[in-house]
């Protein structure tokens, strides 16, 4: 038996049945029930859909199957938190430092005479623009993360929430 699509059905009770399938061993396309996850885990309509869904089922394995699988998206979510504090701490600071010191250093061209005119005009505005563009690619970073971090927290309490409907059984 092949699990009904998720377009037929809102995300919430298209998850149920695409877990009821993995619980039953079924083949089911798992990038689909990883986006099901991700669109259940960022609606707040959606997450009450599935909580008040999981209330009705009578079937605990449904629930651990449903745990994995919001556990997953919160290992995903982990990783992208990750790679972006990575990406900020590596390359941001590192060009920004970059960017300052070639700044200085035209400073310091164009104050001993080294530079002058155009040239040292160049020199000048070429780190600052470089800086400036670093800077603000790094608080695009900063709120990537930021939101990443809460969906990882609003995910966690998807899966609090979870785990509360089978202990309330």
């Amino acid at each position: 038996m092949v699990a009904p699509s998720p377009k037929k059905r809102r995300p919430a009770t298209a998850l149920i049945a695409f877990v009821r399938a993995l619980s039953m061993e079924e083949p089911v396309p798992l990038a689909e029930v990883d986006a099901l996850v991700d669109s259940v885990s960022v609606d707040p309509a959606e997450r009450v859909a599935l909580v008040s869904a999981l209330q009705q089922v009578n079937h605990d394995e449904l629930t651990f199957v449903l745990s994995d699988l919001i556990g997953r998206r919160i290992a995903r979510l982990r990783e992208r938190e990750s790679g972006l504090r990575d990406l900020d701490d590596v390359i941001g600071v590192w060009t920004q430092r970059l960017s300052a010191g070639a700044l200085l250093a035209a400073a310091g061209a164009a104050v001993a005479g080294a530079l002058t005119g155009g040239p040292a005009i160049a020199a000048l505005a070429v780190p600052t623009i470089g800086g400036i563009a670093v800077a603000l690619g790094r608080l695009r970073l900063r709120r990537g993360q930021a939101a990443t971090s809460r969906e990882r927290e609003e995910t966690e309490h998807l899966l609090k929430n979870v785990q509360d409907a089978l202990n309330a059984r």
